[in-house]
């Protein structure tokens, strides 16, 4: 009996110490240069494991060297519609779940450094940066989302077969990106997407970057809370 006396306070310290590693979530869900490049596939996303709090996506894109301003059939007649093939390098996608008691509450972008790849006089219909929206950024209750950028149809269209549930541009620090996928989208085309009681919570969901047009170092805070 005196000998499991002993053992117990060293077994309540150890017990203590487990409990305790779990609370040392640093706020970092993924980090590209720690977890490797997000994926590039919609069809296939990565997973990042989201925790209650602070859930911050570290990541970059970089455009592919292919670029055109170009028209397409039932469009504008001046081919001002930039065309960035080859996606896979600039679009980061993961997929993450929400049980029932949690929901996506900000989506901060908390850095963006963004530098130009293409020469813009070569491609005027991409305008300079001050002229650019942002990087695209999109999210859907599935776990992955269909799009691909093989032509230029294909670019500008939307998902059908997984469609998504908002979409939006991200440019400046400080924005919540879950407030633009409320508000009505800024390009002529898109309607219907956006939603102003759009509610993130209860299931999966996959979430879209696209920079097509610059490099782009970025850090989004993708915070959660607990429902009742």
């Amino acid at each position: 009996m005196k000998t499991y006396l002993k053992l117990f306070p060293l077994l309540f310290l150890f017990l203590v110490a487990c409990n305790s590693s779990d609370d040392s979530y640093s706020g970092i869900a993924w980090d590209e240069e720690v977890d490797g490049e997000l994926s590039g596939d919609l069809l296939s996303p990565s997973f990042v494991s989201l925790q209650v709090g602070d859930n911050r996506i570290i990541g970059s894109s970089t455009p592919a060297e292919g670029a055109m301003c170009t028209t397409f059939e039932g469009g504008p007649p001046e081919p001002i519609i930039p065309y960035f093939p080859n996606h896979e390098s600039y679009v980061d996608v993961f997929s993450f779940n929400l049980s029932e008691n949690e929901r996506l509450v900000s989506i901060t972008v908390e850095s963006l450094d963004v530098s130009p790849f293409h020469n813009f006089e070569d491609f005027p219909c991409i305008g300079s940066f001050e002229e650019q929206n942002g990087a695209f950024v999109a999210i859907n209750n599935s776990d992955k989302i269909d799009w691909n950028s093989d032509n230029v149809i294909n670019f500008i269209s939307l998902p059908v077969t997984y469609p998504l549930i908002g979409i939006g541009f991200a440019k400046s620090v400080n924005e919540n990106i879950l407030n633009s996928f409320r508000q009505d989208f800024p390009l002529p085309g898109y309607e219907g997407v956006n939603n102003e009681n759009l509610d993130i919570s209860n299931g999966t969901y996959t979430f879209w970057w696209k920079e097509g047009a610059n490099n782009a170092d970025y850090t989004l805070n993708f915070v959660v809370e607990k429902i009742n």
